[in-house]
């Protein structure tokens, strides 16, 4: 599939901001404390700007001159972030380099499903080549510049940028509307009228954000909640596993063990859609939110060598089948005309605001309690929300 090709160089363009943007930000003179401080904005902005551009997204024509636009401002940023000096430039040009690179993935994400159409179990096939993407780009950095420095750093992050810019041109339609295939089902993965807990209608085109949200039935906010619990869980093994290496396993193999957790999930997102036609989104959903709490026990209950990597390897279905099935699902129970305000749901309140919580919980239980604490605790999320879905299923 053509859409192949940009999804691996948008992810590859991750390989390069969620490993080396803390250091470049420290080569250019900011204290920790700055640091943390700018990429809390990073992350804040992009759990705003999607969902406001979602809501006018779904109203526009076609998602080629969106997409290009975000290729475009994630290749010019780069440049005045480290020539223009001062802090709240810094943060200026954060908030829009994180408008292209944190809009472009619910985008994306609805138009590979808009695209697929009735065959929108088969995502994960096209997911996989962001998922390689990011393996490539994180290894060949690795190998190229082990000790490299921000400009070389800002240098891959403008060169990724403008080949997922000049990879969009190869996509037949994208630039039209009408030349994507119309979505059969309503928004939904499968035939509204077959859909668990059906969606309501569209309403016109103009509403209010209140009322668009108000459209989505109760089980998607459910499966909404229950990805949130589960990556708000997933913090100390994705955002802060760096220190989890250095300070709990006392090991440098940072990089080798974040990569083995790359390559742990591709199988498992390619071969997606078997799971899916068998279980059904939201019984994956279920499954892959209670195996986050097994995660971080194997951290918990191994503190060596042998945990981490268990515990990594766990990568592959905390999401490398996570990710697919909580695409799938907010897809199948989006309300007629609101697919990417769906992925922008999920990439934003599930994955973004999570990771912001988590992030912060975690840093502040690792200097008050220690790991074992922090492990214990948000290994708790995920597990409530798994009994609370227990008690409300039918219900919903």
């Amino acid at each position: 599939m053509p859409l192949a090709l940009p999804i691996f160089f948008l992810f590859s363009i991750y390989g390069v901001v969620s490993v080396y943007l803390p250091i470049i930000l420290t080569s250019m003179g900011y204290t920790a404390t700055q640091v943390g401080l700018l990429l809390g904005i990073f992350e804040g902005a992009g759990v705003v700007l999607p969902l406001v551009m979602s809501l006018r997204r779904e109203q526009g024509r076609g998602y080629g001159l969106p997409l290009l636009l975000m290729g475009a401002l994630m290749a010019m940023v780069p440049f005045p972030l480290v020539r223009l000096e001062g802090f709240y430039l810094t943060a200026l040009f954060l908030v829009c380099y994180s408008l292209g690179y944190k809009g472009a993935v619910p985008l994306s994400d609805s138009l590979i499903n808009k695209v697929l159409g009735d065959r929108r179990d088969d995502y994960g096939k096209v997911r996989v080549a962001g998922s390689v993407g990011y393996v490539v780009m994180a290894l060949l950095l690795q190998w190229l510049l082990p000790a490299g420095t921000a400009r070389q750093y800002l240098g891959w992050m403008i060169a990724t940028a403008l080949l997922f810019t000049l990879s969009l041109l190869f996509i037949p339609g994208i630039f039209s509307r009408d030349a994507i295939p119309t979505d059969p089902t309503g928004g939904g993965g499968v035939p509204q009228e077959k859909a668990q807990g059906k969606a309501p209608a569209g309403a016109p085109a103009g509403e209010g954000l209140g009322k668009s949200l108000a459209q989505f039935p109760p089980v998607f906010w459910m499966g909404l909640l229950l990805v949130f619990l589960g990556f708000l869980g997933l913090t100390p093994a994705t955002k802060l596993f760096a220190l989890y290496m250095t300070d709990f396993i006392h090991s440098e193999a940072t990089g080798a063990l974040s990569a083995l957790a790359a390559i742990s999930e591709i199988p498992f997102m390619f071969f997606s859609s078997r799971f899916l036609r068998h279980y059904g989104s939201l019984r994956l959903l279920v499954f892959c939110t209670a195996m986050v709490t097994v995660r971080l026990m194997l951290y918990l209950l191994l503190p060596n060598m042998a945990g981490a990597v268990l515990g990594q390897l766990m990568n592959s279905v905390t999401y490398g089948l996570y990710h697919p099935a909580a695409v799938v699902f907010v897809a199948q129970y989006a309300p007629k005309g609101r697919l990417i305000m769906s992925q922008s749901l999920y990439s934003i309140f599930a994955v973004g605001v999570a990771s912001v919580l988590g992030s912060s919980l975690s840093g502040w239980m690792i200097d008050s309690f220690g790991y074992p604490v922090l492990f214990v605790t948000l290994a708790m999320f995920p597990l409530g929300g798994v009994i609370l879905y227990f008690f409300v299923r039918k219900r919903i």
